[in-house]
């Protein structure tokens, strides 16, 4: 009973001697207006088509046939067989070649009457030859169509086509009656190939890159984890698209995005804007990306108290041990600071800082990290002691956070997130030239650190 009694009135001496002073009132103020500049990000787009050249040969006849029947002069029938088109793109176009063979049959009169029938009949006998029929190898030619492509503002593809070239390998000559077949097939096979121009423009017009972008726009919209570091969202609000280029089988375009990225602690997901239409893209490469890191005053304090936890200083004989950091509001720009301690005396004290960013260092300290009015007030009734400088020079010193090894930290973590397969089939490739810190803005409840990062970024399809 009387080690109680005795711990019971240590308990009560020990509290009257805490130095417990009163926290300083936060005028709550509304947040400042921070215009977040816009980012950039121009993505080069690699897309295989040969899934589209494929498509746009199964839909295209392999054979053609055709007649004119005439009783005076030439009557004729054909059969026209292509070869796989072979694909191959140049510059703004795309070259559709095809070999093929024909065969050819034609009949001639001289002179044809209806005086002595209800139709006419041909007066003279009827020359009957031919070109690659009745065992003779049908005959070859070549065909060239040149298809000019452009991207509309709705994601689908234009196309314009003509005819290139038509050249016979080994022309079909008709001496008995002195008549040139070649230019008779020519004339008869371009009109059905001309023809082939619209088909193949509608097979084109068929590819609907709306749906490509419209899966890049949604996994751009996605928030990305990076960890302890939070959360990532690009928030995207425009997209364009540079004009096609083509490459062999391969198609390379610019895809260009203007984003309102930010960085979060808690996961935010919010319904993605849906895919505008195309507008034009700014003259950049790669990306320009200004982040807004929402950083809560907690994580802020783990941070500072790791640095602080343990540290002790000797005044005068007298210790004092500090325990804990406390970041918990903006009052006119200034954060307050709640600071726990041990030693000679225990208890709390406040402090008031403005947060100073180096942007050459890359460091956030609070140079003028000074005492409460409250807190002086306490010290100099009960621990005049305590009120002294070495304390605010050493809070000064540990309240020092350099920022580069988060911001390492946090540029790998994003280069991986940026090399990897975002989809089946869809590879996103990416590397970080620059990440830096440009600015903070103290708010009531967090801190925004505003980073700048410069790189490259390529999605291949």
């Amino acid at each position: 009973m009387k080690f109680l009694t005795f711990s019971l009135i240590a308990l009560i001496l020990c509290s009257c001697g805490a130095i417990l002073p009163e926290a300083p009132a936060i005028n709550v103020q509304s947040a400042p207006v921070i215009v977040q500049p816009v980012s950039t990000v121009v993505v080069p787009i690699k897309i295989n088509l040969t899934p589209y050249f494929k498509d746009t040969d199964k839909s295209i006849p392999k054979k053609f046939t055709g007649k004119e029947e005439n009783c005076e002069d030439v009557s004729f029938s054909y059969v026209f067989q292509r070869d796989p088109i072979v694909f191959k793109g140049e510059g703004n176009s795309i070259l559709f070649d095809v070999d093929g063979k024909y065969s050819l049959n034609i009949n001639y009169c001289a002179k044809c009457s209806d005086l002595f029938s209800d139709k006419p009949q041909c007066l003279t006998p009827r020359l009957y030859v031919s070109c690659g029929t009745n065992g003779e190898a049908m005959r070859k030619v070549e065909v060239g169509y040149t298809t000019s492509i452009k991207l509309t503002p709705d994601f689908k593809l234009k196309a314009n086509t003509t005819l290139r070239k038509f050249e016979t390998i080994d022309p079909c000559k008709i001496s008995v009656f002195k008549y040139n077949a070649t230019e008779l097939l020519k004339k008869e096979v371009t009109k059905v190939l001309k023809g082939l121009e619209d088909d193949i423009d509608k097979q084109i017009g068929a590819v609907d890159l709306k749906k490509e972008a419209e899966k890049a726009w949604k996994i751009l919209a996605e928030p990305i984890s990076l960890g302890s570091y939070g959360y990532f969202n690009a928030n995207p609000t425009k997209i364009g698209f540079d004009n096609l280029k083509f490459t062999g089988t391969t198609a390379t375009a610019d895809l260009a995005l203007i984003l309102n990225p930010k960085l979060t602690t808690n996961l935010q997901v919010a319904k993605p804007l849906a895919l505008p239409k195309l507008s034009e893209i700014p003259e950049i490469n790669g990306f320009n990306i200004t982040l807004d890191v929402i950083a809560t005053y907690d994580s802020l304090s783990k941070i500072m108290t790791k640095e602080l936890k343990g540290k002790e200083l000797d005044l005068k004989g007298k210790k004092v041990i500090f325990e804990t950091i406390e970041i918990f509001g903006a009052s006119n720009q200034q954060v307050s600071l709640k600071i726990g301690f041990s030693g000679s005396k225990k208890g709390v004290i406040f402090l008031l800082g403005t947060p100073t960013f180096d942007q050459e260092k890359q460091m956030l300290s609070f140079p003028d990290l000074s005492f409460d009015l409250n807190t002086k007030s306490a010290l100099l009734k009960s621990a005049k002691w305590l009120f002294n400088d070495k304390i605010t020079d050493a809070l000064r010193t540990s309240s020092i956070v350099d920022l580069k090894p988060h911001l390492l930290t946090l540029k790998q973590m994003v280069e991986k997130q940026l090399n990897t397969e975002v989809q089946p089939g869809i590879f996103l490739k990416g590397n970080i030239k620059e990440l830096k810190m440009n600015g903070i803005y103290p708010n009531n409840e967090t801190l925004i650190l505003r980073i700048n990062s410069i790189g490259g970024l390529s999605l291949e399809m």
